[in-house]
This record gives structure tokens, C-alpha cells and sequence, in this order.
């Protein structure tokens, strides 16, 4: 195994939920497959569920993960002393 990708917190009626992923075989890191596995749950939760917003969280000190999310489209939207908060949303996908 790689890693995992999910779509929580969904929201139907407000259209939104929360992308997370998790990649656990550090062998595979930096191969671009954490990349394509979001642009693919963005892509399925935008098309597919009718989603208009997609939030996602991650701790201050992954880095990786954050030039990732920015790279997939995500804006930071705040922090605090532990995570930083992140938004993507059907429109700036367009």
C-alpha cells in the first residue's frame, strides 16, 4: 500500500467535504503519486458528487503537504499554532 485518499465530512446540501490522504510508504514519496491522487478526488468530487467546496487541513510542519495542496489547486485560508487551513472550490477549478 501507498497511501489513502477519502472524501469526509460531506455535506450534500451545502456541497462541500473535506479531501484527506495520507501517504504511508515513504518509498513512494516524492514520485508525484500523492499529486495525482488528489487532482483525482478533486476531480470526482467536483464532477461526480456536485461538490462546490473542498476543505482540507494539515499541521504546520508538513510542508509537503502544503506545496502539494497549493499545487492542486487549494488556497491557505488560516492557521493557527498546529494545522493550516486550506480551500478549494468548483469555481477556481474552472
Amino acid at each position: 500500500m501507498i497511501g489513502e485518499v477519502g472524501l469526509r465530512h460531506i455535506n450534500f446540501s451545502e456541497k462541500s467535504c473535506e479531501l484527506t490522504i495520507c501517504m504511508v510508504n515513504d518509498q513512494y514519496k516524492n514520485h508525484g503519486y500523492g499529486t495525482q491522487a488528489e487532482k483525482l478526488a478533486l476531480r470526482y468530487a467536483f464532477q461526480n458528487m456536485d461538490m462546490k467546496t473542498i476543505l482540507a487541513d494539515v499541521l504546520v510542519k508538513n510542508t509537503r503537504s502544503q506545496h502539494v495542496l497549493g499545487k492542486v489547486g487549494f488556497v491557505c485560508i488560516g492557521e493557527d499554532k498546529e494545522f493550516r487551513y486550506y480551500r478549494c472550490t468548483k469555481h477556481d477549478m474552472e
